[in-house]
């Protein structure tokens, strides 16, 4: 990686100390200036994203699930003893074929009992034409998680 250019931010030395003495005991190697600016990209996009909601009025909508996001027109689909149920994101729902507002384990288990459904709710996200178990979707968000933080620690320890 070529020259990237830095400009310095000042703390009080005694939020810098904590800074670092909390990285040090929970994410050893993990450089202060990379830690930093993940955070300011982080919170960089937050708040673009909430200026363009001012601008175009129009939010991202769609269900929460843990640490996976289903945006606004993903499809799901479960099945059970030869019986296939779907739903869909509906604004910030997930609403059954019969227009019933469920969790993903409600989903899961509307015709059976006891099912995890990381592994029993396949999604569609809007465009996609193939399904994909939900546990699947969450191993790749972990996965994208974890190429970004390599990469920005890789990025800020060759700087």
């Amino acid at each position: 990686m070529g020259y990237e250019a830095k400009q310095a931010v000042y703390l009080p030395t005694t939020d810098y100390l904590e800074l670092e003495l909390y990285l040090m005991d929970t994410r050893p190697g993990v450089r202060l200036d990379a830690f930093v600016t993940e955070l300011v990209h982080r919170w960089l996009a937050i708040e673009m994203e909430r200026l363009a909601l001012r601008k175009n009025g129009q939010a991202m909508r769609g269900y929460q699930w843990k640490d996976l996001f289903l945006p606004d027109g993903t499809h799901l689909r479960t099945s059970h003893c030869g019986i296939i149920d779907f739903a869909k994101v509906v604004g910030d729902h997930i609403v059954s074929d019969d227009g019933v507002s469920l969790t993903p384990s409600q989903f899961a288990n509307r015709d059976s009992k006891g099912r995890n459904a990381w592994r029993f709710v396949w999604v569609r996200y809007p465009g996609d034409e193939y399904w994909i178990r939900a546990a699947n979707c969450r191993v790749r968000t972990d996965e994208l998680r974890l190429r970004q933080s390599k990469a920005t620690l890789q990025a800020s320890t060759t700087a």
